[in-house]
C-alpha cells in the first residue's frame, strides 16, 4: 500500500471517532528534565523531537485516553556538523514527558463501540493534533525555565502523524 493510501486508510479509520469525540480534559503525567551542558554564547541550536501516542479505552465507556509520550534532544549547531545528533559532543539537553488528554465519547445507542484500530487511528492523528499544541507550550516554557532559550518547535505536520 502506498504512503497516500496508507494515509487515507488512517483518516477513514479515524473518521468516525473524530465526529464523535471531544477533549474534555489534558494533563502532564510525567516529565524527566535533564541539561547535559549549557550551549555557547549565542549558538544555534537544533531540535529533534520524537513523539509515540497510544490510546486507553475500557468496552463500553463514554471516554478514552490519548497519551502521548514525547522525547526533546536539544543540541548545538557547530560549523562543519551537519547532523548535531550524530555526535554526544553537542548535546544540550534531553526532556522527556507524557500528556493525557480525556476524551469524551457521544455515540448514538444504535451504533457499535469503536473498535481498537478506530481508536488506535484516532490517536494517531487528531488525539496528536490536539495534544500538540499543549507540547509546544510546555517546551517553550520549560526550556526557558531551564535557562535555555525558549523553544518555539514547530507545527505537527498532519502528513508525519499519518504516515511517519
Amino acid at each position: 500500500m502506498s504512503e497516500l493510501a496508507d494515509m487515507a486508510d488512517a483518516q477513514r479509520r479515524a473518521a468516525r471517532i473524530s465526529a464523535r469525540a471531544e477533549i474534555s480534559d489534558v494533563r502532564l503525567l510525567n516529565a524527566k528534565v535533564e541539561i547535559v551542558r549549557l550551549p555557547g554564547l549565542n549558538a544555534p541550536l537544533a531540535y529533534n523531537l520524537d513523539l509515540k501516542p497510544v490510546v486507553e479505552y475500557e468496552e463500553g465507556s463514554s471516554s478514552f485516553v490519548v497519551r502521548a509520550a514525547y522525547q526533546l534532544l536539544v543540541a548545538e549547531q557547530r560549523p562543519g556538523i551537519s547532523d548535531p545528533f550524530e555526535t554526544n559532543d553537542t548535546a544540550i539537553a534531553n526532556i522527556e514527558f507524557e500528556l493525557a488528554g480525556l476524551f469524551m465519547l457521544h455515540l448514538d445507542r444504535k451504533e457499535d463501540p469503536p473498535s481498537p484500530s478506530e481508536l488506535e487511528a484516532y490517536a494517531e492523528s487528531t488525539g496528536q493534533i490536539a495534544l500538540y499544541p499543549f507540547a509546544r507550550e510546555y517546551i517553550y516554557d520549560i526550556t526557558g525555565r531551564m535557562a535555555l532559550p525558549p523553544l518555539t518547535i514547530g507545527v505537527l505536520k498532519v502528513r508525519e502523524i499519518l504516515v511517519g
